[in-house]
Formats: structure tokens, C-alpha cells, sequence
């Protein structure tokens, strides 16, 4: 069990140092999930003592940053506006939403990720995605004779190679472009 305060009895200056670190592990983890404590705080510019004042352990600080991307994935979903316009015109508002999520990617791509989607309960109960690519099937946006279960692991791995992609130099406006043209393509009914 974690022994860090809980975040409202903090000060806003511990506060702005327990975020530091967080996006610190972000950044580290995103590029080496082996990475050590010692690395993460060095890149939040504070001391290892510091860094254990507000986790723990590894384990403490891994669950606040996977809380972290959980949150930042839900933004993500809420700025996709899932429930407006055609169900291919949201699922490519998501890809496009979670491409701007970056080194929260490489977390989530990373060998042995630190951080996996699928690991977070489902608190709204809505489904997300499964619930856009059956409603946009049934309205004939979405190819009916695909499977769901086939077109969200292909979503998912459209994004990760728009994530390589931008990892291997393409431009940020040139990923998108492409990932919106294949989404398209490939989920649209013909």
C-alpha cells in the first residue's frame, strides 16, 4: 500500500513536483520501459529522495503515471465527440485525438508497456469504440462484414504504425493525413 499523501492534503508546490515526475516517467518509460528510478528523476531534475517522497516505489509511480494516460485517453475520447456525425467520421476524430497523445503511445507500444488500455474497466459502461464501429455497421457507415473485434485490433494497429511512422521522422501533418485516408478506406461501407 502507497504511503505518498493524497494529492489534495499536498502543496501546490509538491503538487507541480509529483506532476514533474510524472511526465518525466512518461517521457523515460515511453523510451525505455527498463528504465530506473534514478533516470526518471534525474529527467524531472529532482533527487531520488525527492521522487520517493512521492511514490513509494517503482510500482507506485507506474500506477500514477498508467492513471495519467487512463485520464489523458479519456480527454482524448471526449474531444473525438464519439456520439456526433457518422460513425466513420468518429472513429476518424479518435485515431486522429489519440495520435496527438504521443509519448503516452509509447507507453502503450512499448515492449513490456507499462501501460495497457485494455487493462481499464470500462466505467461508463458505453463501450467506446465497440459501440461506434456496431452502431456505424448497423447504419451502414461502417462495412457490415468486417467484425467488430476485426476492425478495432485494425484500428489499433493503423495507430500504432502512424506512431512509428512519426517515430521514424514523417511529419506530424503527413501521419495524419495518412491515417485519416486509410481509416476511412478501410472501415468505410463500400
Amino acid at each position: 500500500m502507497s504511503k505518498t499523501p493524497h494529492l489534495a492534503d499536498m502543496s501546490p508546490a509538491a503538487r507541480r513536483t509529483r506532476r514533474l515526475i510524472i511526465e518525466a516517467g512518461i517521457a523515460v518509460l515511453a523510451e525505455r520501459t527498463s528504465a530506473t528510478l534514478s533516470e526518471i528523476a534525474a529527467a524531472a531534475d529532482v533527487s531520488r529522495s525527492t521522487l520517493h517522497r512521492h511514490f513509494a516505489d517503482r510500482n507506485d509511480l507506474l500506477a500514477a503515471i498508467d492513471a495519467e494516460c487512463r485520464a489523458r485517453f479519456k480527454r482524448a475520447e471526449a474531444a473525438a465527440r464519439l456520439g456526433e456525425g457518422s460513425a466513420l467520421d468518429s472513429l476518424d476524430r479518435l485515431a486522429q485525438e489519440y495520435l496527438g497523445l504521443g509519448l503516452v503511445l509509447g507507453l502503450v507500444f512499448a515492449d513490456n508497456a507499462p501501460v495497457d488500455p485494455d487493462s481499464w474497466d470500462d466505467e461508463d459502461g458505453d463501450g467506446g469504440l465497440a459501440v461506434v464501429i456496431e452502431g456505424g455497421q448497423r447504419e451502414g457507415d461502417i462495412d457490415p462484414e468486417l467484425s467488430t473485434e476485426w476492425v478495432d485490433v485494425t484500428f489499433w494497429t493503423l495507430l500504432f504504425g502512424a506512431w512509428l511512422s512519426l517515430q521514424g521522422g514523417m511529419s506530424r501533418r503527413d501521419v495524419a493525413f495518412q491515417l485519416s485516408r486509410t481509416v476511412r478506406k478501410a472501415f468505410g461501407a463500400a
